[in-house]
């Protein structure tokens, strides 16, 4: 209980419509007065006072936490986190806060809880990949660390959970013959579309939102400003590439490279992906072939040109080397060809067969071949004198 006569700022009573006694804090935060409770005794508000003191001057009170309603708004949260989205993939993000705001409708923060967020799991599983799945998560656990940081929640839930394993899988690639019939079967001009993604490496979205003012022909370079890394990065362009880019120069009055029938956007990557790129593979059979497909045949490429895997990353525009090993296996023929060397050591040896003595050509030999048969002979005449001499000297031969 309080001590009797204790004066403690902050804090102050009001009777409820039943007469009972009840306790509010009031803080000066941010420029203005705060109010919070109703709390049951002095002795609960007061502890509370102190605990919001204490945070005030480390930094890290957070009204909104304890006001009216408790806990903030899953749907507001997400909403603040796009509100300050910088990245390329807007619409992919648009897309999670959709389904986010299905699976926990006027829920607040605090009911997001690792149980009910297994459940949720369990919903976003049917007809979606594990990897899909996981992106979900990703793109939760995203707006959940900016909640933590702005003081709305103590700790990320998804940081408890366990993403699925995603296996690397085959890494595809076009052969020449399957890029050829892919490229006969569109026809223009989406053929130099997909030749010049296999030329440079870009990806969908780098590709076509890339600006005539991002190209620059006579160093061989293309600017990109907004990557999948978030900086500005540069691609470097061979003959072809830029030969390409100057034949989708005629009659292109738009500041895109890749225009839409209006020239004021450029061509929806997506639109031409499911219109024309994707039922063009379908129809032709090339199992597991997706755009991102093209970027992988580019880097394959290089791998069997024997281009090293520091040059092959840095030409992805890759931070390291680790996702380039997946194409360490499409070594060129002459690197078989110095592999197939170390067998020879110890190869000689191990197939030789016996070495079988040589027949000499010598007249004893021949002799002993005749005498061979004498035995025969001397048996035919066992009566006769000198029988047993004759085989003495047999056996001593």
């Amino acid at each position: 209980m309080a001590r009797a006569g204790r004066k403690d700022r902050g804090l102050y009573s009001k009777r409820d419509t039943a007469g009972k006694v009840l306790w509010y804090v009031r803080l000066y935060h941010d420029g203005r007065d705060r109010r919070f409770g109703s709390f049951p005794t002095k002795t609960k508000a007061r502890e509370f006072y102190e605990k919001a003191k204490l945070e005030q001057a480390e930094g890290r009170f957070f009204p909104e936490r304890y006001q009216q309603g408790g806990y903030a708004k899953l749907a507001d949260v997400i909403e603040s986190h796009l509100a300050t989205f910088t990245g390329r993939s807007k619409r992919d993000e648009e897309r999670y806060k959709k389904k986010w705001k299905e699976l926990f409708p006027e829920a607040r923060l605090n009911a997001l809880t690792p149980a009910a967020l297994e459940q949720a799991r369990g919903l976003l599983m049917e007809g979606r990949a594990i990897g899909t799945v996981n992106h979900y998560f990703k793109f939760l656990r995203r707006v959940l660390n900016k909640a933590v940081r702005d003081g709305q929640l103590a700790s990320n839930p998804v940081s408890r959970m366990k993403l699925f394993k995603e296996s690397a899988g085959k890494t595809r690639f076009l052969s020449m013959e399957e890029e050829a019939t892919l490229c006969q079967k569109l026809g223009a001009p989406y053929a130099a579309w997909v030749r010049l993604a296999i030329l440079t490496g870009m990806r969908q979205l780098e590709q076509f939102s890339l600006r005539w003012e991002h190209v620059d022909m006579q160093r061989g370079v293309l600017t990109l400003p907004t990557t999948k890394a978030g900086g500005v990065q540069y691609v470097r362009l061979n003959a072809e590439a830029k030969a390409l880019l100057q034949s989708l120069i005629p009659g292109n009055k738009s500041v895109w490279v890749f225009p839409s029938e209006n020239p004021a956007t450029h061509a929806d990557p997506r639109n031409f992906y499911r219109r024309h790129y994707l039922p063009t593979v379908k129809e032709l059979g090339l199992m597991g072939v997706t755009w991102h497909t093209l970027r992988h045949t580019f880097a394959s490429r290089l791998a069997m040109a024997g281009v090293t895997e520091g040059t092959i990353a840095s030409l992805l525009r890759h931070s390291g080397t680790a996702l380039v090993r997946r194409y360490a296996h499409l070594s060129p023929s002459y690197l078989q060809e110095a592999i197939e060397k170390v067998s020879q050591f110890g190869k000689l040896e191990a197939v030789k067969e016996p070495a079988k003595p040589e027949r000499k050509q010598e007249p004893e030999r021949v002799d002993t071949a005749e005498s061979i048969e004498a035995p025969e002979v001397l048996s035919s005449v066992s009566t006769g004198p000198g029988t047993g001499k004759a085989g003495e000297e047999i056996e001593g031969r």
